[in-house]
């Protein structure tokens, strides 16, 4: 499963996309780039569909649009890196505006550009994932979401490959001059029980899981808690699971205090940073430091993996997490 997805954007719910967009890039975190071109105007059925709401009840105000025109989303993008992110602030009547009233501003979805959108969502659907969300423009498919929350309350949603148009601004987004090199690795997300987790995962049918990792304090070197080595021992566990070209780390916390620790407190099981690889770890942390941003969790794994968290969460509720590439 996912061995010929591509990852379009990771996506955000927000109560003010510009304070988002602002916000990434007075850090030097983030570009904005404007809102993302999908499918010109194409003749035909065009719909929008929102099939359940946050908790699975029916939703019955499917509309087709009576006016003609290009599919168009009312967002704005931050290219971080090699990551697009989506920042929508919806309004009410849909399960993202539920999920922005349930749980505040995050990421609550990643979208891949796969082949064929319709096998793939039944893929998902045939192993008990709800249909949440369909977008259809001139008879296509332009964006499918499937419920994969039951643990780690993460979204997946599918795209068909980009066409000319789109590829073409995604390679200017990365040419820009003040976008960074860092290397979108992927997500990480603090649950409660790391065992049922990967179980969903892997009957979903992600197979490609590395073995389990943890984190201690007293074993790990250059280990920080908000800048200070921690007077009481803090303890995570964490594995990977490949989704498609990226990584999900799925972390329980064990012992102590962490940011994963007082995201599942404060908002429940999520994401709660993005990973990006780069060259030069020292470097990019010393740059975000003079901006202000706090180094939140320091450490270097068992397997060698040197990585430092930024609180960024000022607003979108989500870390940066850098990793010293090998």
């Amino acid at each position: 499963m996912g061995n010929n997805w591509e990852i379009n954007h990771v996506g955000m719910v927000t109560r003010s996309k510009n304070k988002i967009l602002r916000y990434l890039q007075s850090i030097g975190v983030g570009i904005s780039v404007g809102p993302q071109p999908l499918l010109p105007y194409i003749e035909g059925e065009t719909s929008l569909l929102m099939y359940r709401k946050l908790h699975g009840d029916p939703v019955t105000n499917t509309f087709t649009p009576e006016i003609p025109g290009a599919h168009t989303f009312y967002d704005g993008e931050s290219q971080i890196g090699t990551c697009q992110l989506e920042c929508i602030a919806p309004g009410p009547g849909s399960f993202i505006f539920e999920y922005l009233e349930a749980k505040g501003e995050g990421i609550n979805h990643l979208c891949f550009n796969v082949p064929d959108v319709q096998l793939e969502t039944d893929k998902l659907i045939e192993k008990g994932c709800d249909l949440v969300f369909s977008a259809i423009t001139g008879g296509q498919i332009v964006e499918n979401y499937l419920d994969t929350r039951e643990y780690g309350d993460v979204i997946i949603s599918f795209r068909p490959p980009t066409g000319t148009w789109e590829k073409t601004w995604q390679e200017n987004n990365l040419a820009y001059p003040l976008v960074s090199d860092w290397k979108f690795r992927g997500i990480d997300i603090a649950v409660n029980d790391l065992d049922k987790t990967v179980e969903y995962y892997q009957s979903l049918g992600f197979q490609n899981v590395q073995p389990e990792i943890v984190l201690d304090s007293g074993q790990s070197s250059n280990f920080t808690v908000n800048g200070q080595v921690p007077d009481t021992t803090t303890r995570l566990r964490s594995r990977l699971v490949e989704v498609g070209p990226l990584q999900y780390e799925f972390v329980e916390p064990l012992e102590g205090e962490s940011a994963y620790t007082e995201s599942l407190g404060k908002r429940g099981e999520g994401i709660n940073s993005l990973a990006f690889s780069v060259d030069d770890l020292a470097g990019e942390t010393g740059k975000l430091v003079d901006r202000g941003v706090n180094v939140v969790l320091s450490a270097k794994s068992e397997t060698g993996d040197e990585f430092a968290c930024f609180d960024t969460r000022e607003v979108g509720n989500t870390m940066i997490k850098l990793i010293q590439a090998a």
